[in-house]
């Protein structure tokens, strides 16, 4: 079996915070949040009040940046996939894009309740003969326009990359399995170079409907920026977000050849199910130890050698303490030496997509020794007893880190990062 050592040597986001991975970065080191209220029309009656939404500043730049492909009538996810795999493409610098594969996380899309009314007759039923002679009136954003794999192709297309393609639809939980599937790939001699992560955008009436009836969502009144509060008593729930992040995986000899900059090594993944419930984790966190356990084998790395863990932390009641005792059965006394923080209340819960800013935000920590808070946990849960570095930033050496992401239907992905080591 060949095992080659990966890398990264490229990373590109869009979230709340902005569209540049070090803009992002510094806000994160700052405690800023991207959260913001809701205030579309079509927000009034909803008992959701903030999301962490990309700013109508950000989304036209974007669109500037890509008329022809917002002419086709692309979706959000797509346009946000695009602005991510550009910037960790010219991060990464030159290279052959006909070497270059790519393989995403991508969410469902937007199921819209007026593409399906307007069709209704009056005894409820669809017209279907009407439906098909007026389809040019589906909504542009519309899933029925939109395959779950058409960021993927819009990505290979707008950057000619010929290599291998594949997307991943697996929950919260899509971003980090992409990311663990082309890692793999890269390492046993499949490919040299994969754009991976993922992107999302469901910030919608529908989109959020499903997390408001399973009560994962927050209906908090509070100010915007307070309402995601990971690890904290008060927590209410989970705070939608939208974007995209990518990294560029490589070979090391292949990325050493062309004088990459290389941010930190990619050196375990694994994944695994919970077995349990579709709407609930396990409450001992039975999956989320596996996946780390096995993360942690697939790297060669002891638990003592870790430093830092990006978790999940989606500040829902079940969550946060499946994830503190998934921790504490994987590390054991030890856990108490690790810093652990959520990416979450910095840009909301990018569903799909969160494994994938998440990732970017742990490689910095291993490159930068900079660890980014927890924001909101003024109040913690005894049931999250853990070091979640509240409020304020940190320094510390992070030899290596863990990225957690853990999804509805019981799909977990976990990611090890370690400083790169040429020798």
């Amino acid at each position: 079996m060949i095992d080659r050592k990966v890398v990264i040597t490229g990373l590109g986001m869009v979230t709340a915070l902005g569209l540049s991975v070090e803009e992002s970065w510094r806000r994160a080191l700052a405690g800023e949040s991207g959260i913001r209220n809701l205030d579309n029309p079509e927000w009034l009656s909803s008992s959701v009040r903030a999301a962490g939404g990309v700013t109508e500043t950000d989304l036209s730049a974007i669109i500037g940046h890509y008329p022809e492909v917002h002419a086709q009538g692309v979706e959000k996810r797509t346009l946000f996939a695009l602005w991510a795999a550009g910037e960790a493409l010219k991060d990464t610098g030159p290279i052959n894009s006909s070497k270059i594969g790519v393989v995403l996380g991508a969410g469902l899309g937007v199921f819209r309740l007026e593409d399906d009314l307007q069709w209704l007759q009056p005894n409820g039923l669809p017209d279907w003969t009407r439906f098909a002679k007026e389809m040019d009136r589906i909504h542009p954003e519309s899933q029925m326009r939109h395959p779950y794999d058409r960021a993927t192709g819009a990505i290979a297309d707008q950057f000619r990359l010929s290599g291998l393609q594949s997307t991943v639809t697996t929950a919260c939980a899509s971003a980090t399995q992409a990311v663990g599937t082309a890692f793999r790939l890269i390492r046993r001699g499949e490919a040299d170079v994969l754009l991976s992560g993922g992107a999302d955008s469901m910030i919608h009436p529908i989109g959020l409907i499903y997390f408001v009836l399973l009560g994962a969502a927050s209906l908090s009144n509070d100010p915007p920026q307070t309402v995601c509060k990971p690890f904290d008593r008060r927590r209410a729930g989970l705070v939608m977000g939208e974007g995209a992040g990518v990294v560029i995986l490589e070979e090391e000899g292949h990325a050493l050849a062309r004088g990459a900059k290389i941010y930190a090594e990619l050196a375990g993944y694994a994944s695994s199910m919970d077995g349990w419930r579709i709407t609930a984790p396990h409450p001992e966190g039975a999956g989320a130890a596996r996946a780390m356990q096995k993360a942690l084998g697939d790297a060669g790395v002891s638990p003592d050698a870790i430093d830092y863990i990006n978790a999940h932390g989606t500040g829902t009641k079940l969550n946060d303490a499946a994830e503190t005792q998934a921790i504490r059965t994987v590390f054991g006394p030890a856990a108490s030496n690790l810093a652990i923080s959520s990416s979450k209340p910095l840009f909301g819960h990018l569903l799909a997509a969160s494994g994938g800013p998440e990732l970017i935000m742990t490689v910095l920590t291993v490159e930068r020794d900079e660890i980014h808070p927890t924001l909101n946990l003024t109040q913690p849960d005894p049931k999250c007893d853990l070091d979640y570095v509240p409020l304020h930033k940190r320094r510390r050496t992070v030899r290596a880190a863990l990225s957690n992401s853990f999804g509805f239907g019981g799909q977990n992905g976990c990611l090890v990062v370690r400083k790169y080591d040429q020798s």
